[in-house]
């Protein structure tokens, strides 16, 4: 297994962090290239910044909100509606006799692929799952963003899916909007917008009934454009399970970060320092850069800005840095952290940082913040 090199520098400046970014995915339905998804996320993001009646602040996008999409792949018409009922099947919502009646109708001109035709779906479903909850783990929790999920169609069952294998943690972090949802509910206990002339969700045994005026089924045709009550209500409900996650979140400003991870990037972690109280307070949580390659060198470095003051030394322990210049209010202790094992080691241990006569103690404790953020940069 290929060894992380975590170097930690502690560096002590003002900064404007804001560690509770939303993630506002997009998730499509059936039939869908991810060109088309790519395209409803778009249309998503356009519509909550500029025509909604309730927006999102576009001078937040980036700081505290960005828009991404989990595609859910599209493998034909049949395969896609057997995959879909194959969904509502194995949530309860439909019975095995329901389904099975469902896939022999789907599938009678293909008497001789009737069970492999099954076979292939499953799999691609099971496969999909892993895919789309490594999305979510990767891209948004594991760098502390909430979710909040904005699903059309088929993307609800996803979601819905995705929300069972959640930790209670991520649960509390995860947030959707079901748009023409075929299922009998939302994860969450989220609210969900279906036109009563939706003639693709309406035959849906157990679906959630209509709920706002409209004909068609299409998310930006139908539920962005054609309906009167459905974009109100859409973006009603995406600004309150927004609003709703940035209060649950802590999006206190910070005043020191721990960089880096050279080789794989470079790894942000905000915290803040209470110098009247001397003590660590508020939220610590992760933000990743790319490390820059030295060819005179030939290694890696981590870019820092030049309000920095950077050095070597322990971060935890005695042996504290030389700092850049005459300056007496920058001290960056660093060290080397190479594997769980090794953190375990240097854990529940403290060390102080001055800023010109004023000391804080910064503690490495276990199931702390900062401890459960570097524990987590590491493989099993």
């Amino acid at each position: 297994m290929k060894k992380i090199l975590l170097i930690l520098i502690l560096t002590v400046i003002s900064l404007q962090a804001k560690p509770c970014m939303t993630d506002i995915y997009f998730g499509n339905g059936v039939w869908n290239t991810e060109k088309d998804a790519i395209y409803s996320k778009r249309a998503l993001r356009n519509f909550m910044l500029y025509r909604a009646n309730i927006r999102l602040d576009i001078n937040k996008e980036g700081i505290d909100y960005n828009f991404k999409h989990a595609y859910n792949p599209s493998y034909g018409t049949i395969d896609d509606l057997i995959e879909t009922y194959w969904q509502l099947k194995e949530s309860g919502q439909i019975s095995e006799g329901y389904f099975g009646a469902v896939y022999a109708a789907l599938t009678w001109e293909e008497s001789g692929e009737f069970y492999n035709k099954l076979d292939d779906v499953i799999q691609h479903y099971n496969q999909d799952v892993a895919t789309m909850f490594t999305i979510y783990q990767e891209a948004s929790f594991k760098n502390k963003h909430n979710v909040l999920l904005v699903a059309h169609s088929q993307g609800n069952l996803w979601g819905n899916k995705i929300y069972t294998l959640l930790s209670d943690a991520q649960k509390q972090k995860f947030r959707m909007v079901s748009v023409a949802t075929p299922a009998d509910h939302v994860a969450g206990g989220g609210p969900y917008v279906t036109a009563v002339g939706d003639y693709v969700i309406g035959p849906i045994d157990g679906s959630l009934p209509g709920n706002v005026d409209g004909t068609g089924h299409t998310f930006i045709g139908t539920y962005l454009n054609a309906s009167i009550n459905a974009p109100r209500k859409i973006a009603l409900y995406v600004k309150a399970a927004y609003n709703n996650l940035m209060q649950t979140t802590s999006c206190q400003e910070y005043n020191f970060t721990v960089v880096t991870m050279p080789t794989f990037g470079v790894l942000n972690v905000y915290g803040n320092i209470d110098y009247t109280k001397d003590e660590l307070v508020g939220t610590v949580t992760l933000e990743k850069r790319k490390a820059v390659w030295n060819d005179d060198e030939q290694k890696y470095s981590c870019p820092l800005e030049d309000s920095f003051y950077w050095g070597g030394g322990n971060y935890f322990g005695d042996n504290w840095t030389t700092y850049k210049d005459d300056k007496d209010n920058n001290w960056i202790p660093g060290q080397y952290i190479t594997s769980r094992t090794y953190l375990d080691n240097v854990s529940d241990t403290t060390d102080t940082v001055r800023k010109e006569s004023q000391c804080v103690t910064i503690s490495l404790n276990k199931g702390g913040d900062l401890y459960d953020m570097i524990y987590d940069m590491f493989p099993e």
